[in-house]
């Protein structure tokens, strides 16, 4: 195995509603590892894009609890809006979004610090998010007046306001595919799912679903799934045309929620009172269910709750699986021409030996101006370890005399795609 990567094992956080608890099941062992204590009535449940972290609102206690994966502990707990549903978070930024359906708002706080950055007004009863790959673009389903508010993450202000062309725009779903990028809604009182371009807004399609869909969760450019509450059935479509593949498949009775895991291998689905069941996407089987310990009749979970918790970052130099400044150290020094026991000397870790080989390998060009520097390259990968972001990252250490040289977005966007999903904090 590559260093830098450690084999997944999925998992699955249902919130449960009515004993305010996260129950955790390990898809691996196929056992539940037992319940989290966070908030009173747990709705939203949203992994982090590194898997590190999972966001819990709590409905009732208008907070956020934060849990980390690592030993399942909550590290903090963030006030935030009336009533807070859907929530969403950054793929680039240390940010997250939590959608107050209580209070027409969108809350925005710092994932490193937990500090409250932003109250975003939106539409009435913001409930499903959806945000861009690169982190600019936060979609916000307005269930109460039929809005898509559209926020730039960069200003927190909405910039557009989509008019739903059905009614009860719920739950979101974003695929990124280039020209055909698209923007999912599943329309609670509509029976059906619009599929809109991913720059322009337009209709693409309207596709008819079951009875009030309340998740959409994407496996692929051809396929995603719609789940029809009131049917007890998902429907696939395709999420680029909006057609629909094959009839409905039929889901255990009282299911409510489903998400896709980020490698797309599976998704899983939560249903009334207490049961657990799978999906297998390649043939889009469900599994028989499982039952969910202690939950008495409510296992709603909204949102990304579904997790392959692979480390995988190829700037874990010294492969303790975690980016930090003992790495951006090695990098830095390499740049600058050290070798031997002068490149690792005082960092510690199992990868030393082959740190000097390793980082040979690696393309550490981050500003993207064809050179390897110390001054620049070297002080955007350690800025970059420790969450730097925006102007701090960038400032006096990019190559400005490059016509192509990358902005900060884009040098965080670029150690994602180029390093892997686990690189920044």
């Amino acid at each position: 195995m590559a260093p830098g990567v450690i084999d997944a094992k999925p998992y699955t956080y249902v919130a449960l509603h009515d004993q305010s608890a996260v129950a955790v099941y390990d898809h691996g062992s196929s056992a539940w590892l037992g319940s989290i204590a966070v908030g009173t009535a747990p709705v939203g449940v949203t992994a982090s894009p590194n898997q590190q972290r999972v966001y819990v609102s709590n409905h009732a206690a208008n907070t956020v609890s934060v849990i980390r994966t690592a030993d399942r502990a909550v590290i903090a707990t963030v006030g935030v809006g009336n009533r807070p549903m859907g929530v969403a978070i950054s793929p680039t930024q240390p940010r997250a979004y939590v959608a107050n359906f209580g209070g027409n708002t969108v809350t925005v706080f710092d994932t490193g610090n937990h500090a409250v950055l932003a109250s975003v007004n939106v539409g009435n009863n913001p409930s499903g998010l959806a945000i861009t790959p690169t982190g600019d673009r936060l979609f916000v389903a307005n269930s109460g007046d039929s809005t898509i508010s559209v926020v730039d993450t960069a200003s927190n202000v909405v910039t557009t306001t989509i008019t739903a062309a059905q009614s009860r725009p719920y739950a979101l779903a974003y695929l990124a595919n280039g020209a055909s990028s698209r923007l999912l809604v599943a329309n609670n009182n509509s029976a059906s799912v619009s599929v809109l371009d991913g720059a322009s807004y337009g209709a693409i399609a309207t596709t008819q679903v079951g009875a009030h869909p309340t998740a959409i969760g994407i496996v692929d450019a051809s396929k995603a799934y719609v789940l029809n509450h009131f049917d007890g059935n998902f429907s696939v479509i395709n999420p680029t045309t909006g057609a629909v593949i094959g009839g409905a498949v039929t889901l255990p009775a009282g299911a409510v929620s489903l998400a896709v895991a980020p490698d797309s291998s599976f998704a899983s689905v939560t249903a009334y009172p207490n049961s657990l069941a799978r999906i297998n996407t390649t043939i889009n089987a469900v599994t028989i269910p499982v039952t969910i310990p202690n939950s008495a009749k409510a296992p709603l979970t909204f949102g990304a709750f579904v997790m392959n918790p692979a480390y995988e970052c190829a700037l874990d130099v010294n492969n303790d699986n975690a980016y930090d400044l003992q790495d951006a150290t090695l990098i830095l020094r390499y740049l600058a021409g050290l070798r031997g026991a002068a490149l690792v000397n005082g960092v510690s870790g199992p990868g030393l030996a082959s740190a000097e080989a390793q980082l040979a390998a690696l393309n550490l060009d981050a500003d993207g101006d064809g050179a390897r520097i110390a001054t620049t390259d070297g002080m955007l990968l350690e800025r970059a370890a420790v969450g730097m972001i925006g102007a701090p990252l960038i400032s006096n250490a990019r190559n400005t005399s490059f016509p192509g040289v990358r902005s900060a977005t884009l040098i965080l966007q670029w150690i994602l795609d180029t390093h892997g999903a686990n690189c920044l904090p």
